[in-house]
């Protein structure tokens, strides 16, 4: 056994130990967890600009933006609800792999449903991210040559 001080085991937490295969998957959750976080953000803005007009500008709520047979309110809401939908699965993803708690999944879910807050927590999360993955120890199985 060599005594080379080089070839000593680093110092560092048991839990900042990252496979290559979570490292990978939680950069790509991340990115995902982005697009995501903007697109539901922007269609919730949307959403509300389109329920403020409907419900306190417009003279009649039944039929406003209703354009012959298409109902633009019902097309936004459905777009916004399956982006939320899409949303909470790159939550769901982000937090498994960043082994984040439960909490803090929640705190996810619920920035898609206030207006703003997902690009608040979007900023905030990714820059928290990115340092928990600049942190990491990534090992790498060996190769048997």
């Amino acid at each position: 056994m060599s005594t080379d001080p080089q070839d000593a085991r680093p110092d560092f937490d048991e839990n900042d130990v990252w496979s290559v295969k979570r490292f990978t998957s939680a950069r790509s959750a991340l990115k995902f967890y982005r697009v995501m976080a903007i697109i539901t953000g922007t269609m919730l803005l949307i959403l509300t600009v389109e329920m403020i007009y409907k419900y306190l500008i417009a003279p009649d709520a039944s039929t406003a933006l209703v354009f012959g047979n298409f109902n633009l309110a019902a097309a936004i809401a459905i777009s916004h609800g399956w982006c939320y939908v899409v949303y909470l699965i790159s939550c769901f993803w982000l937090n498994q792999q960043m082994r984040w708690s439960l909490q803090r999944m929640l705190i996810l879910a619920l920035a898609g449903v206030v207006p703003v807050m997902s690009f608040i927590l979007e900023r905030r999360v990714h820059r928290q991210a990115e340092q928990e993955l600049e942190d990491a120890v990534v090992v790498a199985p060996r190769t048997i040559t």
